[in-house]
Formats: structure tokens, sequence, C-alpha cells
């Protein structure tokens, strides 16, 4: 008897679990981006710093403000993620839903343009340090724009 079930218990619960909201989850995501982008906002002001050539300055201060700028937006999707998986009444549910596809469609309108950019701002440098943090922002961003498209 006990093995007969085992099957149809197996195909309930991968139901449900395919069933369940795609948001689900998701804030752990958003929370590791935005630690991440913090992290590199921070090593990118550092770096800018012990800068000396003007040009290595500029593209640290672009890295720094378009990490900053990116935590900022992880954070609040973050958030959003987060109050909806928490939300109980369904009628809480849909409303929060709909701030997050709008939050997501601000988000995502830009944002492959960014990453266009900032590669090839720091695909030249000559700096080994500022190319390699530049390759992990942009790898960050990337990150953040499939878990944000795949809310």
């Amino acid at each position: 008897m006990r093995t007969r079930l085992s099957f149809p218990c197996a195909l309930c619960l991968a139901m449900l679990v395919a069933a369940a909201p795609q948001a689900f989850g998701a804030s752990k995501h958003f929370r590791v981006s935005f630690e991440h982008f913090n992290e590199y906002a921070g090593k990118a002001a550092d770096l800018y710093f012990k800068a000396a050539q003007p040009g290595e300055k500029n593209v640290l201060s672009h890295l720094t403000a378009i990490s900053a700028i990116y935590a900022e937006k992880a954070y609040a999707v973050m958030n959003m993620a987060d109050v909806l998986e928490h939300m109980a009444a369904k009628r809480d549910q849909t409303y929060v839903r709909e701030r997050l596809r709008e939050v997501k469609r601000l988000t995502l309108a830009n944002l492959p343009q960014d990453i266009k950019l900032l590669a090839d701002l720091v695909e030249n440098q000559e700096s080994e340090d500022l190319r390699s943090l530049g390759n992990q922002v942009v790898n960050e961003m990337r990150v953040f724009e499939r878990n944000t498209e795949n809310l």
C-alpha cells in the first residue's frame, strides 16, 4: 500500500512546487545582489582614492555610482519580493504583485544599456584591478538582470 501511494504523492509535491509563485524565495537572490553591489561600490571607492590617472578616476567614479545605484535597485526589488512572499490576503498579494511588475519594468528598462556601456568602459582599461572589478560589477548586473526577468 505504501509503495502505491509514493508516486502519486511525489507527483502532487512536484505539482505544488511548480505552481508556487515565481517570486517565492526570490528575495534572497536580490539580497545577495544588494550585498555584492555594496561591496563593489566600496572597492571602487577605495581604488578611486589610490588611482593617479584622471581616466582611471573617471571610470572608478562611474563604477562606484553604478554599483550604488544597482544596490538600491536590488534592495527595492528584494523588499517587494519579500513582502509578496509573506502576504497572506489574495487582494494584498495582487496589489503587491502589480507594484512588483512595475518595479521590474522600470528596473529592466535601462539595464541592458548600462551593462553594455560598463562592459565597453572597463574592457580596455590598463589597470588589472580596475578591469577585474569592472567585470565583477558587469557579471553581477547580468545576474541581477536574469533574476529580475524571472520574477
